[in-house]
């Protein structure tokens, strides 16, 4: 009876661990990476490095420590998850949501110089470079 608990205990084990597993690498194979129409880009998964040229589009990052560099302008930038830093040279509008992200910019589109930024979560953060 112990024999058959244990291996049913490793049966659901492996059944989960496959899960996990295939669900991974589906994300690896399309690289978790969107881009649709030129006009947005959208970064979803963990651990991407990227870099992408954008003229008034929008980005969409979601999920954990991404570097997404993107040289151009954007009119928003939505970020959510943990850990993602997002660099780029002009950026009028910023939404950021959970925790430890960051995004980078060099100037913006407003009349204050400094782009309208809603932060929701803990140590999130808007730099000017």
């Amino acid at each position: 009876m112990k024999n058959i608990k244990t291996i049913a205990i490793l049966a659901i084990l492996l059944l989960g661990t496959g899960t996990v597993f295939s669900q991974s690498r589906k994300t690896e194979s399309t690289k978790g990476v969107e881009q649709s129409d030129g006009k947005t880009i959208q970064v979803d998964g963990v651990g991407h490095k990227l870099n992408y040229t954008l003229t008034n589009g929008n980005v969409e990052v979601s999920g954990g420590d991404n570097t997404v560099t993107i040289k151009g302008n954007a009119g928003k930038i939505s970020v959510s998850g943990t850990g993602n830093k997002v660099y780029i040279d002009k950026v009028n509008n910023i939404a950021i949501e959970g925790g430890s992200n960051t995004v980078y910019y060099k100037t913006s589109g407003t009349k204050s110089g400094k782009p309208n930024a809603s932060l929701t979560g803990v140590d999130n953060k808007v730099v000017k470079q």
